[in-house]
């Protein structure tokens, strides 16, 4: 069931990436929240909405970024906060060769673009937890294409 419509509990969380760097884009976690760490933007997926679509949408028309790709590697886990819910994360690719410079101020104006290597040894917090070992995985193609469990 590879990017199935959801039911309306379900969240995408985009990872951008520069992949010729093999760096993601990060964002610090929300004032309020319990821990401070780096992490990626969470966007509501519509009931019926492909997890796809979703990321486009948000991208595109909430922060106005350029031309994308969605990668067709979705990662999945279950929502803490939302019984039932799942978070999916989706790699996000500029169509052309590399963003733009200021797409780093269209995600938040904090965020900061990282390498799995330099957020290992900084000891850095990244939430998802997981999304290092995903993100290493999709860059040594070791991750096949489709929905893959992160749990």
């Amino acid at each position: 069931m590879d990017d199935a419509p959801t039911d309306g509990r379900d969240v995408v969380r985009p990872v951008l990436t520069d992949s010729l760097k093999r760096r993601l884009l990060l964002i610090p976690s929300a004032p309020d929240s319990e821990v401070d760490c780096w992490t990626v933007p969470t966007f509501p997926i519509r009931p019926g909405e492909t997890v796809r679509r979703a990321a486009m949408r948000h991208l595109r028309r909430v922060a106005h970024l350029p031309a994308l790709r969605i990668q067709p590697l979705i990662g999945r886990l279950s929502r803490r906060d939302v019984p039932q819910g799942v978070q999916y994360v989706v790699v996000v690719r500029p169509a052309g060769e590399s963003w733009p410079s200021a797409v780093r101020f269209a995600l938040a104006p904090e965020a900061q673009w990282w390498t799995t290597a330099e957020l290992r040894s900084s000891g850095e917090r990244v939430e998802p937890a997981e999304l290092l070992d995903f993100m290493d995985g999709y860059w040594e193609g070791w991750l096949p294409d489709g929905e893959i469990s992160l749990e």
